[in-house]
């Protein structure tokens, strides 16, 4: 998992550094910042001229030099109390040098230096993989297999509430990392453009909730943001990932498919030729300003941009625009989706979608197949970004989480559950309407982290093959293999309550050879059975141990290669 660590390059060690020709010797590098590959290394900019608009009025930038001769040019971004800053992440070990400048109207601060990238925080950024188009790997070549989580807010968590007087419980995002590292390794953030609807940060500030005369949302001044909160989201990332927990931020809150999603930039469902979603937009410059700024400040830390949340009105024009002001402003080349999905746009990596399901857990693996198999079927990674329960559900149901994450990875594709775990929602509520979201207590963390354990060495090209019998009908079978390594999936899906056997053989197709299978059980990790098998035909036989709920087994070929 990747650590980004920061080293901060005050004014001080600029003016130290300012004498070194662009190209640095290998005694000025010997002697400048240790910086990993994977890490951040950060630039602070100041200026004795005080813009009139900080954002806006002034230009932070750098110029980074690889070992390999290539260059990669960096925006920076107003960090607040006339401060600017550019952070950069390496993805070259060896000497780097950088030429940085701030320009304001009467200004112009120039300063340049070296770093020497030696060791890694970590196997570096997310991407599609090569080898399989529905997984994603690391830069590194390390699969990646998200169990993703979004609390209900991001500087302190609903975590294993409520209180002993009923209240919705909180912890601090210290606590709350302490208590899901290894449970889940993506967590999606929404910032929001003068709006806290849906729990959004509100980077452009919004009113205080009972001031007199407040203004509406479009009223607000959209190129101006809230740099305190933004330097707590600093610490929040920075935080999450040095326990390892990648980011997917949300650019856009809106959820116009709700409603009119009144913003900064206008109201969500605004059409008109000169609208907000518009190509034509008068306030476009602003929305694309807001953009560079989030790419500018946390691209060193962010995965996957996702443009809007639950958006239905954009045109696809509009989206591409925005997609690519945010590639032109990525040096890194970042994942890029938005939800509602686009799947059949070339810009958009990743299908996501959401579902707040009012099934009962034995029937979520069927209708998660069923789901995923018609994301997949645009070729590229499938990611749901809001998972939960609705109705009169509880949020509590921690069987059902553990079917759903193993489905979804056995069907190559993976879930982010709405955390909402502050209190539990009793099911067959009165009045019960909506999402209950989830609450992921201690059992489903330790659920997820045999899903992560697991999974942890698996390689990325594990591909659906066929598994099961044709007289089954109470167990539901998943398997993906590579020839070399299956991993199988079994759901009893009939009855929970009671333990099934089953008087013939499961087969999987594997092709001729010997084979050693080990039966975990995905409630806590347990071992249930290691046994050798061997088979001379396309089909190796498979007797399934006792089941109640569901079971996991990794079948690896002993000795000779895949035929």
């Amino acid at each position: 998992m990747p650590f980004h660590a920061t080293h901060p390059i005050l004014l001080a060690a600029c003016a130290a550094m300012g004498g070194l020709a662009s190209c640095a010797t290998a005694a000025a590098v010997a002697t400048a910042a240790r910086v990993p590959r994977y890490g951040v290394f950060e630039i602070v900019l100041t200026c004795d001229e005080a813009p009139g608009n900080p954002f806006w009025d002034a230009t932070p930038s750098a110029v980074f030099h690889a070992p390999s001769g290539a260059t990669v040019p960096v925006a920076g971004f107003y960090y607040g109390q006339n401060e600017w800053r550019i952070r950069f992440v390496p993805r070259e070990s060896g000497p780097w040098t950088w030429a940085a400048s701030l320009r304001t109207p009467g200004t112009v601060v120039e300063r340049q230096g070296a770093f020497l990238c030696e060791g890694s925080a970590g196997h570096g950024f997310l991407r599609r993989s090569l080898r399989n188009p529905y997984r994603l790997e690391q830069d590194d070549g390390t699969p990646f297999y998200p169990l993703a989580i979004q609390t209900g807010g991001l500087l302190s968590h609903g975590f294993d509430g409520p209180n002993a007087d009923g209240s919705w419980r909180n912890v601090t995002n210290a606590e709350w990392i302490a208590a899901f590292t290894g449970a889940v390794n993506l967590v999606r953030l929404q910032l929001g453009q003068g709006t806290t609807a849906g729990c959004a940060m509100p980077l452009i500030p919004v009113p205080p909730r009972h001031a007199t005369n407040a203004p509406p949302p479009a009223a607000l001044p959209a190129d101006r943001y809230d740099t305190a909160l933004a330097a707590a989201i600093d610490t929040c990332y920075q935080q999450q990932c040095a326990a390892g927990l990648r980011q997917m931020v949300n650019l856009f809150q809106d959820m116009s498919l709700w409603g009119s999603a009144p913003s900064a930039f206008g109201s969500g469902r605004d059409l008109s030729a000169n609208g907000y979603k518009s190509i034509h937009a008068a306030n476009l410059p602003m929305q694309q300003k807001y953009i560079r700024y989030i790419v500018a400040r946390w691209g060193c830390y962010v995965d996957v941009w996702e443009l809007f949340n639950e958006d239905s009105y954009a045109p696809n024009d509009y989206l591409a625009l925005l997609a690519q002001t945010v590639r032109d402003a990525d040096p890194y080349g970042h994942l890029l989706t938005t939800n509602y999905g686009r799947p059949a746009e070339t810009w958009c990596d990743v299908v996501t979608w959401h579902e707040y399901m009012g099934l009962a857990p034995n029937q979520v693996d069927a209708y998660l197949t069923q789901q995923i198999g018609i994301y997949k079927s645009y070729g590229k990674v499938v990611l749901n970004t809001e998972f939960g329960n609705q109705g009169q559900l509880s949020n509590v149901d921690p069987v059902k989480w553990r079917i759903a994450v193993w489905a979804a990875f056995m069907n190559e594709s993976s879930l982010l559950f709405w955390d909402m775990s502050g209190s539990r929602l009793p099911a067959g509520r009165t009045g019960g309407h909506g999402n209950a979201n989830a609450y992921i207590g201690a059992d489903s963390r330790q659920h997820f982290r045999v899903l992560n354990a697991f999974t942890q060495d698996l390689p990325v090209d594990l591909r659906p093959v066929t598994f099961g019998n044709h007289a089954q009908a109470d167990i539901r079978t998943y398997a993906l293999s590579n020839g070399r390594i299956a991993v199988l999936y079994v759901h009893h899906f009939s009855d929970h309550a009671t333990v099934v056997t089953t008087p013939w053989p499961l087969q999987l197709t594997t092709g001729p050879g010997r084979f050693r299978l080990r039966w975990t059980d995905p409630a806590d990790g347990r071992e249930v059975l290691t046994t050798d098998a061997v088979t001379e035909n396309q089909v190796l036989e498979i007797r399934l141990p006792p089941v109640q709920v569901d079971l996991a087994c990794r079948v690896d070929r002993l000795g000779d290669a895949a035929r």
